[in-house]
């Protein structure tokens, strides 16, 4: 099979007509693959809320969230890492350690997920009481601890999928495969009257089992079989990786510590109203996340180069868009949040307040435009990552004192707020830093 490197190289020779076209049909069908996934985890929050209502939803959701949270862990930032690492080798034609290095990341997220995965299963009895409120739902944490041995490992097969050249199958197996089987399996225990919150994790395994083993096979196609395995060196691979997973733990604690932290001041039903809320306000995020999924290399060569003028050109576009296009949902979620939230059941539509706090932080985040890849793509790693530190010290203390007196709302404020403060202090250093404009819509 052709090597990376050879499939740059006939790339590089194309006409430029061509090369338009190689740049944007990819981009296209990644976008597309990674919007199956809101849409299939969208439909399931929605198969939940109606069948299982809010306390049902409360605690499956919950017990994700957790184990979601855990298998982030056990990832150790190589869903990341590898990409910078097996892109570059696969963009020389080093085959040896793409399979070497894919190899490492096997080994160290298998032994992580499996130490994790076994110490969240053996205490499943203390989550089920302590988190949940009921020790019945032992089974169901048991059954969600086993998920993070598969959901992890998946990570590290979309991860090696983009890098290899195949973002399209990268997005789908992060984002997309796992609640689209879910999905399909959820309906069939629909159907046959056996739908409960433990069916819906055993289905919710099954299908992490079912993605993995998928992802396995696509990948196997594209690495080549009997090569010597050249790892890279172990420091390398964790100096990169330990700053990463330390980003994504701080990115997933401002999203859902304060979710996590509302079955135990609260109950599951207060916590389900808020995660249909908060699921549907981040549709809104998918927006910045596709739009900065493509703008983001740009954002890298541009600052590489030392042009300004486009790199300011291409922030203030991207902003532009990103609101142009979240405006309308947005203002239909904001006005008609009662009406919206019942299709999900009428107990749902007490949660209006909740939803309006946090489309209105989306909107914020919109607006700001993307601040963060900003950082992130000129070199300013370290100054995003205390950006995220100082955020995350808001976040808990904000729960602890909201949640207790004010329940969902007070969690809606919990996400806010921060929200708010972390794009006004990474505009604030890119306009000191870059030059570019405070309010980057608002530019001429």
């Amino acid at each position: 099979m052709p090597t990376p490197s050879i499939a740059v190289t006939e790339c590089d020779a194309s006409p430029p007509g061509a090369k338009k076209r190689q740049m944007f049909v990819p981009a296209l069908r990644a976008v597309l693959a990674r919007t199956l996934g809101p849409a299939g985890s969208f439909l399931l929050t929605l198969i939940l809320a109606r069948a299982l209502g809010a306390e049902g939803t409360g605690t499956f959701y919950v017990t994700l969230t957790l184990v979601t949270g855990c298998a982030l862990l056990a990832k150790f930032g190589l869903d990341t890492a590898l990409q910078r690492f097996v892109g570059a080798a696969a963009g020389a034609g080093d085959i040896g350690q793409v399979t070497g290095i894919y190899r490492q990341a096997l080994r160290i997220v298998g032994l992580l997920s499996l130490a994790i995965g076994s110490g969240c299963f053996m205490l499943a009895p203390a989550i089920a009481e302590r988190l949940l409120h009921d020790p019945a739902q032992a089974t169901l944490v048991q059954v969600m601890a086993m998920s993070i041995v598969p959901f992890s490992l998946l990570g590290v097969h979309s991860a090696m999928l983009k890098a290899v050249g195949k973002p399209a199958w990268g997005g789908f197996f992060e984002a997309a495969a796992w609640p689209v089987l879910t999905v399909s399996l959820v309906l069939a225990a629909l159907l046959s009257n056996e739908l409960s919150v433990r069916s819906v994790a055993v289905s919710y395994l099954f299908a992490a089992l079912l993605s993995l083993f998928s992802g396995y096979l696509v990948l196997k196609r594209q690495m080549p079989g009997n090569t010597r395995a050249v790892p890279i060196p172990s420091p390398a691979l964790y100096a990169s990786c330990l700053p990463l997973v330390a980003v994504e733990l701080m990115n997933y604690a401002l999203l859902w510590m304060p979710f996590l932290l509302l079955p135990v001041f609260t109950d599951a039903g207060e916590a389900g109203l808020y995660n249909v809320s908060h699921r549907l306000a981040a549709q809104l995020g998918l927006l910045m996340a596709v739009f900065s999924s493509i703008a983001s290399p740009r954002f890298s060569a541009y600052f590489q180069q030392g042009n300004d003028r486009e790199l300011r050109r291409l922030a203030i576009h991207s902003s532009r868009s990103m609101l142009l296009f979240g405006l309308p949902p947005a203002l239909l979620l904001l006005i008609w949040s009662d009406l919206v939230l019942s299709v999900f059941g009428s107990e749902f539509a007490a949660a209006a307040e909740v939803l309006r706090i946090l489309v209105i932080g989306q909107l914020v985040n919109l607006a700001a435009g993307p601040v963060g890849y900003l950082l992130a793509m000129t070199g300013q790693e370290r100054t995003l990552r205390n950006v995220l530190i100082v955020t995350s010290l808001i976040t808990l203390p904000l729960s602890l004192l909201l949640i207790p007196a004010y329940g969902a709302v007070g969690a809606a404020w919990s996400v806010t707020l921060p929200m708010i403060f972390h794009n006004l202090a990474c505009s604030l250093i890119l306009s000191k830093r870059l030059n570019l404009p405070l309010i980057l819509i608002s530019a001429r």
